[in-house]
């Protein structure tokens, strides 16, 4: 008796079940929401008054253009004064992230400007140290040119990655992006 029953179940669910779905389906696509029109507004009619453009005025205070020197914004991070940094020498400086992580940059002072580099060897991520003028990796040896980030001795086989600075002010600011 258990089987029939369970027979004639399934048999009036497989008879209802596709005419339940599509006429639910129906009132579904029937029942759509129409867009309601929103009124327009009136466009105003321009007035016969008549304007008068606001005349030059010589005071510097009146002035509405703001002056260059104002309106600039200082661009990068400071991370070394200008003074610190002497013609071909190196310097390791850090500066702390928003998580209070700190991050070792290498600047140098070249003919082109001041060059910097992040300390981190590119092979396994250990900080280098500046060692006779070179960048070297504790880790395994890798060495670094702290002028142009190239590798000078592996395993690492990437240069170090570069930022660019600006020396402005007496200070030098890295771009970190």
């Amino acid at each position: 008796m258990a089987e029939i029953s369970r027979r004639v179940l399934l048999l009036l669910l497989g008879a209802l079940l596709p005419g339940a779905i599509n006429q639910s389906s129906q009132a579904a696509i029937s029942k759509k929401p129409s867009p309601t029109p929103t009124p327009k507004k009136p466009t105003p009619t321009p007035s016969k008054k008549k304007t008068t453009k606001p005349k030059p005025s010589s005071s510097p205070k009146a002035s509405s253009s703001p002056q260059a020197s104002q309106s600039k914004i200082a661009e990068g991070l400071v991370i070394a004064k200008s003074s610190d940094l002497v013609f071909r020498q190196t310097k390791v400086f850090y500066l702390k992230d928003s998580f209070g992580i700190s991050s070792g940059y290498s600047l140098t002072r070249t003919s082109r400007g001041v060059v910097a580099f992040n300390v981190r060897c590119t092979h396994n991520g250990v900080p280098s140290d500046l060692v006779s003028n070179q960048l070297k990796c504790p880790a395994h040896g890798s060495i670094f040119d702290p002028e142009t980030g190239m590798v000078v001795r592996g395993p690492a086989v990437e240069p170090l990655k570069s930022y660019r600075t600006i020396e402005e002010n007496g200070e030098i600011r890295i771009i970190i992006s």
